[in-house]
Order: C-alpha cells, then structure tokens, then sequence
C-alpha cells in the first residue's frame, strides 16, 4: 500500500510540473484561433464558420505536435534530473511513471482542444459541434467508424505517442552512453552527430519493415480479413515494449542524471 501511495504521489509531481505547459500551450492556442478567425472574418470568402469547420483539425494537430515536442523535452529534462533520481524508487519505475504522465497529459491537452473545436463549431453544427469535432478525428463510433474501430483507434494514437516518447529517450541516452565511450567526449557536436546517425538508422529500419510488412500483407490471404489497424497496433505495442526494456535497462546501468536547476 505505502509503495501504491509513494508512486501516486510520484506521478503527482510530475503531473504539476507538466500541468503548467497544459495551460500555457492551451492559451497560445487561443490566442492562435483568435487571430485566425479574426483573419478570415476579413480575407476569407465563407467567413469564419466555414474557415473552422474546414480547418480545426489541421490546426488541432499543429498544436498537438508542438505540445508533443514540449512535452518530450519535459520527459528527457526529468530523465537526466539528479533531484528525481533521488526519490525511493527504481530508475525504471521513474521512467515509466514520468512517461505515463506526459500521456495522461496529452490525452487531457486533446480534452480541451475537443471543447474549444465544439464552440467554433457550433454556429454551423448546433447541439451536435462536438460530436462533429470527434467525427474529425475518427473518434467517435458512427457510420464509418464502428465501436471496435474506434477503439482501435485510441489505442493507435496512444502507441503512437509513447513511442515517440520512448524513441526520443532512446536517442538520447543511447547518444549519451555512447559519447561517454568515446575517447574525445564532451563536444555538442558529437552528441549531435550521434543523434542523427542514429534517426537516420531508425527511419531507414522503420522504412524496411514497413514494406516488408506491406508486401506480407498482400501475399498472405489470411489477412485480408483482419482490420490493418489491428495490426499496426500489435506492431506499434512490440516496439514499444522494445524500446522501454532497453530505455529502462540504459537509464537504470549507464544514464547519470545531473543536476537540474
């Protein structure tokens, strides 16, 4: 029980350091909406509700992935933070904890956004302008997205953004241990150069086993029959599962946080 408590008060902390990006990047996206619909109330030629109801989802993902980004750099930021790394628990368990809290606060990002996307749509959509702002993004059971579906969904993105989480950690501690072996370390351009190396190496990978995955799919009759979603989601939660057991084993023999001020 005490272990229980220890680690929701662990994610406590973690949740508040990263509650006030929330805040900050939802304001900087009211601001953004603000101005764009006052410039198109001047320059577009189907006023405002039309500008928002072709274009909230484009915008919503712009901001998403500039939250995304913030949130990455929150994660590496408390990775290599010796303040954390002094809390009674293991250096994985950290990990994981901090990972699962920058998910949680995606997902409520994404809340807010939904509710925000409703009022814009409003005008042209009435009760309905939420169900429409799902309907956007595929996240909401209807004609073309049945309940399974649109599970299958939610946890596609979910997979989607721990790994993107778990591949940024991977960079870099792998980086990180791997100039401390080198004879000449301490040099920004080395770690750098590490870093693209080893993007390059993944992207290339990852372009492989796309297309071997593509050319299996088409051979094999069997596969007809079953969602590709559920496919991509069993591949996306092995390489996740992947990249945590070596994020964890690094993080755990070879990362030394620092001091973070």
């Amino acid at each position: 029980m005490n272990n229980l408590t220890n680690l929701w008060t662990l994610f406590k902390q973690m949740w508040l350091q990263k509650r006030k990006y929330i805040y900050l990047v939802f304001l900087i996206n009211i601001i953004v909406v603000a101005v764009l619909s006052i410039l198109a109330l001047f320059g577009e030629k189907y006023g405002v509700r039309k500008y928002w109801q072709h274009n909230f989802v484009s915008i919503t993902i712009y901001v998403d992935l500039a939250f995304c980004s913030i949130m990455c750099w929150q994660n590496e930021k408390i990775n290599m933070s010796q303040t954390w790394h002094l809390i009674s628990a293991s250096e994985p368990l950290v990990y994981l904890i901090n990972v699962f809290s920058s998910l949680i606060a995606c997902a409520y990002f994404f809340v807010l956004q939904q509710l925000m996307n409703g009022i814009l749509l409003m005008p042209t959509s009435g009760i309905n302008a939420w169900i429409r702002a799902s309907q956007g993004f595929f996240m909401f059971p209807g004609k073309y997205t049945t309940t399974e579906i649109f599970l299958y969904k939610l946890i596609f993105i979910a997979l989607i953004i721990i790994f993107i989480y778990f591949f940024v950690s991977f960079v870099n501690f792998a980086s990180k241990v791997i100039a401390d072996f080198l004879p000449f370390k301490g040099t920004l351009w080395i770690k750098l150069l590490i870093i693209a190396i080893l993007v390059i190496v993944a992207v290339y990978l990852g372009l492989i086993v796309t297309s071997h995955l593509d050319s299996f799919i088409m051979r094999e009759q069997v596969i007809e029959y079953v969602d590709p979603l559920w496919i991509d989601n069993l591949i996306f939660l092995m390489v996740d599962i992947l990249l945590g057991i070596c994020n964890s084993i690094l993080v755990k023999k070879f990362v030394e946080p620092r001091i973070v001020r």
